[in-house]
């Protein structure tokens, strides 16, 4: 910022350029999601998808990040089950939930990032859906119907 006298005018300079380098325009616009992420309960190894689209100008850039911490994705580790899509939708390859590594179920957070500020969807849930068993069990049906159990 800069102070110049002209007179008995006193006028304030300051930097109007983006952190980018580039002069604002009248029409950027911060970040805003317009379609937010949804609850979901997913089988272990099944596919899934956090939707969260994000509108700005410039295009906002968008991050996921699950219990408050950043999420690894294909852009970080090519080798990572989880993918950005270009709408900033997380992919899940398969649906990780075991021993050997951090389980995918958690709440998750979609944030949407351009030089004007930041956009924060609401918590979202994904759950591994559990696996019940029938031991032991009759099952009754009307007479007509037919009942097979399957695994």
């Amino acid at each position: 910022m800069a102070f110049v006298v002209i007179g008995t005018l006193l006028l304030m300079l300051s930097n109007v350029y983006s952190a980018s380098g580039s002069r604002p325009r009248l029409d950027d616009v911060p970040p805003r999601i317009v379609e937010g992420p949804s609850d979901l309960i997913v089988s272990k190894g099944e596919p899934a998808t956090l939707n969260c689209k994000a509108e700005g100008q410039p295009t906002p850039t968008v991050e996921w990040y699950k219990d408050g911490e950043h999420v690894e994705t294909d852009k970080d580790d090519p080798r990572s089950h989880r993918m950005l899509l270009p709408s900033g939708s997380l992919f899940f390859l398969r649906i990780v939930h075991g021993r050997r590594s951090k389980p995918d179920e958690g709440v998750y957070t979609c944030v949407a990032r351009n030089y004007l500020g930041e956009a924060v969807s609401r918590n979202t849930s994904l759950e591994v859906a559990s696996k019940y068993f029938l031991m032991n069990s009759t099952l009754f049906s009307d007479s007509g119907l037919s009942v097979a159990m399957l695994k």
